[in-house]
């Protein structure tokens, strides 16, 4: 099925005239009955559950609420060139690594017409993905986020990369950017791009890239100096020169490569075992245990549930089928509820850990 103008949440000129094909794939039925977690006490209060509850962050925000996960391509080729865009066209064109996160509506991480985050400022004015790939941690934290989509950029202009990621029923939307270089603060992107439609994985989506800038620079050409936009202003699609011929410098191609249907991995099981935090709550050291099914290398990363990140929690390489012992000592944090997400190749979990001490 072919669309022109089709509807997706992201910003406003991405959806005025652009087209693409898609074919759906039909989601696997999900019946699986979440668990309700046990009521936190201290002493003979349950606040800290009514706490947790009250600043909206879920309890258990696993993978498992989602009816099926979806495998996607993310291919990025960039037209960019002295023939589509000759005034002073730079001589090293190029564009910063691919970055971004899956989420739901909850978050948006950039959107037209809104001034740019710290962490999307860093990334069109440098291409630097540190900050913006906090910002998805933080998310992840909250509940809102819940992967992070990282990959290469194009050293060389026209040029393509890929990346390949995995998107949930639950976290269906996609945003990923990348910097156009050199530039002031120029990028490309998408910003909340839905991936499924009436329930089904879309199969194949085209998005053509226009250029932003993210108004945080006053530069007006490719190589100006360093001049701070003091107050920041919202983010604009670019319309004049290099870009006032054409703003469009490539395309976003998201390729459906599987689903896989839930319903019989009930917690997702089959790819990974996480016990409750004990003691929770405590007053010293909280110690989970993790067993995956396949090998990898696993991030941990504490939050408060303000969703501050205020920790990295070291675990690294976690050979499958070995039980792998995970504490987090209390040492330096406040008396309050933390969420840890632990993050792999093939999974991601978030364990709610209560520290009184």
């Amino acid at each position: 099925m072919c669309k022109t103008g089709g509807s997706w949440a992201g910003p406003k000129s991405h959806r005025r005239g652009f087209g693409f094909c898609i074919a759906k794939v039909r989601s696997a039925p999900y019946h699986h009955a979440v668990k309700r977690p046990s009521i936190i006490r201290r002493g003979s209060s349950t606040f800290a559950a009514a706490f947790l509850v009250a600043v909206g962050v879920a309890l258990w925000a696993l993978p498992a609420h989602a009816q099926s996960r979806a495998t996607y391509r993310l291919t990025f080729e960039s037209t960019w060139s002295a023939a589509t865009h000759p005034t002073d066209f730079p001589s090293n064109p190029h564009f910063s690594g691919l970055i971004g996160g899956t989420h739901n509506a909850n978050v948006s991480f950039w959107n037209e017409g809104q001034v740019a985050s710290d962490g999307i400022e860093s990334m069109a004015e440098t291409g630097s993905k540190t900050l913006l790939q906090s910002e998805v941690n933080t998310a992840i934290g909250a509940g809102t986020a819940e992967f992070v989509v990282s990959g290469g950029g194009i050293g060389v202009s026209p040029g393509s990369v890929s990346v390949t990621f995995d998107v949930t029923t639950s976290y269906p939307l996609a945003t990923v950017v990348s910097m156009v270089a050199p530039s002031p603060d120029w990028f490309v992107g998408v910003s909340g791009l839905n991936l499924m439609e009436e329930g089904d994985w879309l199969q194949r989506v085209q998005i053509p890239l226009t250029v932003y800038d993210a108004g945080s620079d006053n530069g007006t050409s490719y190589r100006s100096p360093n001049d701070d936009t003091n107050p920041p202003e919202n983010i604009a699609a670019l319309t004049t020169s290099p870009f006032d011929m054409s703003n469009i410098v490539g395309t976003f191609t998201f390729d459906l490569l599987s689903v896989v249907g839930l319903e019989s991995v009930p917690g997702l099981s089959d790819r990974y075992d996480l016990t409750q935090p004990f003691p929770n709550p405590a007053s010293g050291t909280a110690t989970l245990r993790l067993t995956v099914r396949e090998t990898q290398v696993v991030h941990g990363l504490l939050y408060d549930v303000a969703g501050r990140l205020v920790r990295h929690v070291r675990v690294g390489r976690v050979n499958a089928g070995e039980e792998t012992a995970i504490s987090i000592d209390s040492s330096g944090l406040a008396r309050q509820l933390y969420v840890l997400r632990l993050t792999g190749q093939t999974f991601s979990a978030a364990r709610p850990i209560l520290f009184v001490r």
